[in-house]
């Protein structure tokens, strides 16, 4: 009888690879979008953000020109803090800058700078922690008020100084302002007459600088100046207040 056959090896079944587990197109098509819109958003915040502040800015100054009817002119005003809209969500901004030009109420011309820090709404208007104003009169405004008709202009220092003619001679005085309340006088700290320095204290020059005080009014939300300076523009009272009602 024939010897068996060897029998070969049983061979194990081929296993099917494991594909590979890609996204569907779907998925992946609904995560592009999403992604997309998260950007847009991102980038539309800043815009929206500055848009805001710019309307909310403009209806301060809204609300400040119809409370100030002797302004010149529709206020300037920055509103500083961001993002705006958050610190407009809880009605108050960390500072708000105001620049405006008004008349006092002798007329004269007065050029307003005024600093507002933690600014807040309320029922009765706004209120603000600190203000730190300046209030500039020009030049042109007070030359009258120097004795006769003078030329004011800025020395330096801190000083004013003045020039006209006196008696046909051209006098120039270099001055100190003192605030003494709500009232400015002139010291004359240096003189020329036709040129030469002279005593300060002489006659001439004390009728040159005439003596003359400035009044200042009444400022704002109750401030009271602090002191006075001269700069390019002309001269400039300060004031600073705490917890003060804007209205």
């Amino acid at each position: 009888m024939p010897a068996d056959a060897p029998t070969a090896p049983a061979t194990a079944p081929a296993t099917a690879a494991t594909a590979p587990d890609h996204p569907r197109p779907g998925r992946r098509r609904r995560a592009v979008i999403a992604g997309a819109a998260a950007l847009a958003v991102l980038l539309a915040l800043p815009a929206a953000d500055a848009f805001a502040r710019h309307r909310g800015e403009g209806r301060l100054a809204d609300r400040i020109a119809a409370r100030h009817p002797d302004l010149r002119s529709k206020p300037q005003v920055e509103i500083g803090g961001y993002p705006f809209l958050l610190g407009a969500a809880r009605g108050a901004h960390p500072e708000v800058r105001v620049r405006a030009g008004g008349h006092a109420p002798d007329g004269r011309p007065v050029n307003a700078d005024v600093e507002l820090e933690d600014v807040s709404r309320n029922e009765d208007g706004y209120t603000a922690s600190a203000v730190d104003a300046r209030f500039t009169v020009p030049f042109e405004a007070l030359a009258g008020e120097a004795g006769g008709k003078a030329t004011l202009s800025d020395a330096g220092s801190g000083r004013l100084r003045i020039e006209r003619r006196v008696l046909g001679v051209p006098v120039a005085v270099t001055a100190e302002l003192r605030l003494q309340g709500d009232t400015v006088t002139l010291h004359a700290t240096s003189a020329t007459l036709a040129g030469t320095s002279v005593d300060p204290a002489m006659p001439m020059v004390r009728q040159a600088l005439a003596e003359k005080q400035w009044k200042l009014p009444a400022l704002p939300w109750g401030l009271h100046a602090s002191e006075v300076s001269v700069g390019p523009d002309g001269v400039t009272a300060h004031a600073r207040g705490e917890d003060v009602a804007l209205g």
